[in-house]
């Protein structure tokens, strides 16, 4: 039977994003074999930019499905992960995007390969590059503000040094710089080949900083990960509510946030040690305001 090659966009934003993508590769898998699947990455929403941010990721599916079978299977797939109809690129708890399918270039009612804004959008390029080499290039060639929308899960997705600086003294200045007009503590790359790190010390308040190169993981302090709200509404507290120095094995909800009706959960983003809460119950929170600081293995 033959075999064919698809790449496969996903994206979350709505219920537990993170473990709604890890639902979507397993309901890939069974249409094929998958090859190759990316880190989760979160993003900012694109097209309409008044929601919750996403969780995004590409899979590689080696299938003997066509194009249109395919396609048939995403959607089925999608329905069964709690898809229903809604508004074009509003939030949604799951979306499947077939981005290419071997070689082949499609353009049928319903269904066009390659997807034809995949050269627009940041967080399919950057997952899909992490797969697949080729694309690299696109994914460098974005625009800084577009680079700059997608980051591996559990950073923040604005603000962080785009990536592409090839020397290690480029690549501290980039992180010093981020580190003086942001409230993050301490900013760290690790490449197979190397580890860059940049912390504030004490009172001199990022004017000094240190840069760590070709050493064990090991060795390194935790980095302090802040947790913000994606959206204008209310922040209600999970119960038992998260209290300071709480250590976490995994994802732990800490709350969520209500706004017309729809609650967005807020997550720890994995494992680490809640160091600070300043969100308090049932007060209301605008876009962007730090609730938790939670230090990280």
């Amino acid at each position: 039977m033959t075999q064919h090659r698809a790449h496969i966009g996903i994206g979350s934003n709505l219920g537990e994003r993170a473990a709604n993508v890890e639902r979507a590769f397993a309901a890939i898998a069974e249409m094929g074999t998958l090859v190759a699947k990316s880190s989760i990455y979160r993003a900012a929403p694109w097209g309409k930019t008044d929601q919750p941010w996403f969780a995004n990721a590409v899979a590689l599916l080696q299938t003997p499905l066509s194009p249109r079978e395919l396609l048939d299977a995403l959607q089925a797939a999608e329905r069964r992960l709690g898809r229903t109809p809604a508004e074009r690129w509003g939030a949604r708890v799951i979306d499947l995007d077939l981005l290419l399918y071997d070689e082949l270039d499609i353009d049928e009612e319903g269904l066009r390969v390659p997807h034809p804004r995949l050269r627009e959008r940041a967080f399919v390029l950057v997952p899909l590059a992490q797969i697949d080499t080729r694309f690299g290039a696109l994914r460098d060639a974005l625009p800084e503000a577009e680079a700059r929308s997608v980051a591996p899960l559990g950073e923040s997705a604005s603000g962080m040094p785009v990536q592409g600086t090839h020397s290690i003294a480029d690549r501290v200045r980039a992180l010093a710089q981020f580190l003086a007009g942001s409230d993050a503590v301490r900013v760290r790359i690790a490449r197979p080949s190397d580890e860059i790190e940049v912390a504030r010390r004490g009172s001199e308040a990022g004017a000094a900083s240190r840069a760590v190169d070709r050493i064990p993981a090991e060795t390194i302090a935790p980095r302090i990960d802040t947790i913000k709200a994606d959206l204008v509404g209310i922040f209600h507290s999970s119960r038992p509510a998260p209290v300071e120095g709480e250590v976490f094995e995994g994802d732990r909800e800490l709350g969520y946030i209500e706004a017309l009706g729809i609650r967005t959960p807020v997550h720890s983003m994995g494992p680490g040690r809640l160091v600070s809460n300043s969100a308090m119950d049932g007060a209301a929170v605008e876009y962007g305001q730090p609730l938790f600081a939670i230090a990280r293995p």
